[in-house]
């Protein structure tokens, strides 16, 4: 069998496109997702099984020791979703406190095991599923690990929980001045511009109907409809609750008791930011642009009472976000996503660009 893997290799590369060695690498799209930035080697699913192949059928290795050195190289599979707010429209992203769009919706991660999905081949779905808030609705039926391993066309993973690091990368800032105690400034203290991560999962039966174009463009084509659709999602965090009902649809329900209206739900977001799920803040009352990458592993053991956790406080993250509980808890097909927030009259969080990659072990 081992006469394969060289075979399997020469495949791969004569399908490669040769590239002369003085061309000049492309300057990025305004919405390209690669890493070209970073310079570091992302291998793809394929390149992960060839590599497994190699080493468990020609150097003969156990397949539990090759998990252990790829998890220690990092050879992952990895999703990257982004939006840079001045390429799209010429300007950053102002999210206002105090104003109905205190808590907004930012960005999205491809489902876990899914590079991409089939269908968006144009940067307007593109940005439909990245930046497009999903309808607050009440999850059901969660679409299995099976669904999505049959929308791939390469491997995807074989552990219940694959999920190895997940990195944020923000470049933002706050309105640049703030009243109250000066020693503050410059410091995460007291800061009323931050991002918050929450978790989003497919309904199975919002998947299974093509024909629904709930939250999806107008300018869309209904024969576009993708195999996962915003209208689909069902949030995990931020939590839900039930609107109450108006006068007028109380009204309505006494002079017809067969009909019943349809319930209307809402996000729910408290005034403060979440010790789990809150990614960073800006840097009280600093108008110049700051760049955080922040990164939650799966190797992550920080109690969020230890010293260790109050200094991710005191680096503006989320004291409750070092345990690595959230990254080991996710499963084939879930999805991250981002919130900015600001709160009370005069904080404005100025948002440049936000980037989420995702790795998982294949």
């Amino acid at each position: 069998m081992a006469h394969i893997v060289p075979n399997l290799l020469l495949a791969r590369l004569r399908r490669m496109p040769l590239t002369p060695e003085n061309r000049e690498t492309p300057e990025p799209r305004p919405s390209d997702k690669t890493d070209a930035d970073d310079g570091t080697y992302h291998p793809n699913p394929i390149d992960i099984v060839v590599v497994r192949i190699m080493l468990t059928r020609s150097v003969k290795l156990p397949p539990d020791l090759v998990d252990a050195i790829f998890d220690y190289a990092e050879y992952w599979a990895h999703s990257t979703n982004a939006i840079d707010y001045q390429a799209e429209q010429q300007e950053p992203l102002r999210i206002y406190g105090s104003s109905r769009t205190e808590d907004k919706f930012l960005l999205r991660s491809y489902p876990v095991g899914l590079t991409g999905i089939k269908g968006q081949d144009t940067l307007s779905k593109e940005l439909a599923y990245d930046t497009q808030e999903a309808t607050p609705l009440p999850r059901e039926k969660d679409c299995d690990a099976k669904y999505f391993a049959k929308l791939a066309k390469y491997p995807t993973p074989r552990l219940l929980n694959p999920v190895r690091k997940v990195v944020y990368k923000i470049k933002s800032h706050d309105q640049g001045w703030a009243g109250g105690d000066y020693g503050d400034k410059g410091t995460y203290k007291a800061s009323w511009t931050w991002f918050e991560a929450g978790l989003e999962k497919f309904d199975a039966a919002q998947t299974s109907d093509a024909q629904s174009t709930r939250n999806v463009p107008q300018e869309t084509p209904k024969s576009d409809s993708s195999a996962l659709p915003v209208r689909a999602l069902r949030a995990v965090y931020p939590h839900i609750e039930r609107l109450p009902k108006s006068d007028d649809e109380n009204k309505e329900n006494e002079d017809d008791n067969e009909s019943q209206p349809e319930a209307k739900y809402k996000y729910v977001h408290p005034l403060e930011g979440q010790p789990e799920w809150e990614i960073q803040r800006n840097l009280r009352a600093t108008g110049d642009w700051q760049e955080h990458v922040v990164t939650w592993s799966y190797l992550d053991d920080i109690k969020a009472d230890s010293d260790a956790g109050k200094a991710l406080e005191d680096q503006g993250r989320g004291r409750a976000t070092g345990d690595g509980s959230f990254v080991r808890s996710l499963v084939l097909g879930d999805v991250i996503t981002i919130w900015g927030k600001a709160r009370f009259p005069a904080w404005v969080n100025n948002v440049d660009s936000v980037k989420v990659e995702v790795y998982w072990a294949v």
